[in-house]
């Protein structure tokens, strides 16, 4: 059996405190107002933490200045027998994720709509990544994530039951900045004709 990247009560101990990090934004009544506090705090987590992945770059990550244009929010319409997908998880075997939903509201802002997956390990939970015309020079080629529920990262829904979608908390997945890793990318459906300069980036843009 391959070896875990690290120890059992580091991984805890980092998902407790990853959840810690998501709560005061998904309870925030302006996503806004919060941002700069969470970018700070995640930025001193993944440096400190015993539990992060190994980012070289000291000053990472970097994020787009918040842009207001790009927080926005949606209703899901269900999907019926919405289509699986399976990849490699590395040390953690496969990875499904189904998809569950569709956005209904997005495409005069971003140019198209976005599945909703449900992710079927750890306990199952929500997922919804993403690529735009970013991926590949501002941001990680293989896209970003907005939510991934198993892992804490959630904005939030409103009492309308849409989903809070803000772009600047979009992030890079693990295997980004750790070759070690080997993460579940978007499909082709969650393709945006846009660029989203919003979220995590490579580098400081202004």
């Amino acid at each position: 059996m391959k070896e875990p990247l690290m120890d059992w009560r580091d991984i805890m101990l980092w998902r407790q405190d990853v959840a810690a990090l998501y709560r005061p934004v998904s309870e925030a009544v302006a996503l806004g107002s919060v941002w700069t506090a969470f970018v700070t705090a995640r930025r001193q987590l993944i440096h400190t933490h015993p539990g992060a992945m190994s980012v070289l770059d000291k000053t990472a990550p970097h994020y787009f200045d918040y842009n207001p244009d790009f927080a926005t929010e949606s209703h899901f319409a269900p999907l019926d027998a919405g289509q699986q997908h399976v990849v490699s998880g590395g040390s953690d075997g496969e990875i499904t994720f189904t998809a569950i939903a569709r956005s209904t509201e997005l495409t005069p802002l971003l140019g198209a709509e976005l599945t909703l997956y449900w992710l079927d390990q750890y306990g199952g939970g929500l997922f919804l990544p993403f690529k735009d015309a970013s991926c590949g020079s501002a941001s990680y080629g293989g896209g970003r994530y907005l939510i991934d529920s198993v892992k804490s990262a959630f904005l939030g829904i409103t009492s309308a039951g849409r989903l809070r979608l803000d772009f600047n908390y979009a992030y890079f997945p693990s295997c980004a900045h750790d070759d070690r890793y080997i993460c579940p990318l978007s499909p082709q459906e969650n393709t945006l004709p846009v660029a989203i300069t919003a979220g995590e980036c490579w580098q400081a843009n202004h």
